[in-house]
């Protein structure tokens, strides 16, 4: 409207009739001119509004950050709460929150309000980072003769899906507590799973038990989807049949164990969740042959976008090329 109002006054419109045809005020009109007239367009830019100055220095929001990521790592128990960080605030820099502006300061900071994961006191940091240099623990597990550019890396677990199962967060209305039957039989099926994410290749194998027979059964469908001429590293935990021998059997398959107490290292984890949130919770099953069809359905759906299997299953540690 600005450069409107300017464009007029220079084709010899008087600044009234401007006024008029652009449905504004006239003071306005005459400010936009003067101002074009004494500094050219940048007189008709908006100025920036300041707002109310920030509380806290940028040097305090990088304490009160160190100070919330030191309890979020600290392993003496406990959380902070929206009152503990208002009066941590209070106390090292005398500045008074409302609790509704802790809870924008914190988003402002880049912290959310997440579940965290569970991490086994054993778990050895330096021995997952040392894990992470991948390319050497490749190199030193596969045959020589072949080079990385062809080898395919899998990522392989287990989970157990059956009539104890679990119930999860749903959409209801506000101040109600759905109810979501829970089963108190015990049948059980076993879905191995394992993905490639470098070419969105999957293989899965629901089993009664898990042994070293289903093991191999399932190594022996990846040794299958692996092309002529390609090998398969398989990166799995140390469960007590994840055994080396599995894959004797077959010429094109190598297994890389992950580090002791080190679940979070393979996406694999990442995928049961989606299962259960996304299509298994909240149900009940009638007995073994419901649960296969019902895991096998769920499986489908999470690989039917292969775009889906390789951002979940993605690493960037494990990158070969």
């Amino acid at each position: 409207m600005r450069l409107l109002a300017v464009s007029l006054f220079l084709e010899g419109e008087n600044r009234t009739n401007i006024a008029k045809r652009l449905n504004t005020a006239r003071s306005s009109v005459n400010k936009w001119v003067s101002n074009y007239l004494s500094k050219g367009l940048g007189g008709l830019d908006s100025k920036p509004i300041k707002g109310r100055p920030a509380k806290l220095t940028p040097s305090q929001l990088e304490l009160l950050s160190a100070h919330i990521i030191q309890s979020a790592n600290s392993s003496d128990g406990g959380r902070l709460t929206g009152e503990d960080i208002g009066n941590y605030i209070f106390i090292q820099f005398s500045v008074r929150y409302h609790s509704d502006h802790i809870y924008k300061l914190l988003k402002k900071l880049g912290f959310s309000w997440i579940t965290s994961h569970s991490r086994h006191p054993k778990q050895s940091r330096e021995c997952q980072e040392t894990f992470k240099n991948f390319l050497l623990e490749t190199i030193l597990h596969t045959p020589g003769h072949l080079p990385l550019e062809r080898i395919d890396v899998w990522f392989q677990d287990e989970a157990r899906f059956g009539q104890q199962n679990q119930t999860t967060r749903l959409w209801a209305a506000t101040g109600s507590r759905p109810r979501a039957v829970k089963q108190q039989q015990f049948e059980y099926g076993y879905l191995f799973g394992a993905a490639c994410p470098e070419n969105g290749k999957t293989e899965a194998l629901i089993t009664p038990c898990v042994n070293k027979e289903a093991m191999t059964l399932h190594m022996e469908q990846i040794s299958k989807a692996t092309e002529l001429g390609r090998h398969a590293v398989v990166i799995m935990d140390g469960a007590g049949w994840h055994t080396f021998n599995t894959v004797q059997p077959f010429n094109n398959v190598t297994l890389i164990k992950l580090p002791p107490y080190s679940p979070e290292l393979n996406p694999i984890e990442q995928v049961w969740s989606w299962l259960r949130q996304h299509c298994l919770s909240n149900r009940t099953f009638k007995g073994y042959e419901d649960i296969v069809e019902q895991v096998s359905k769920a499986w489908n759906k999470f690989i039917s976008v292969p775009e889906r299997v390789r951002k979940m299953c993605s690493r960037d540690w494990v990158k070969l090329t």
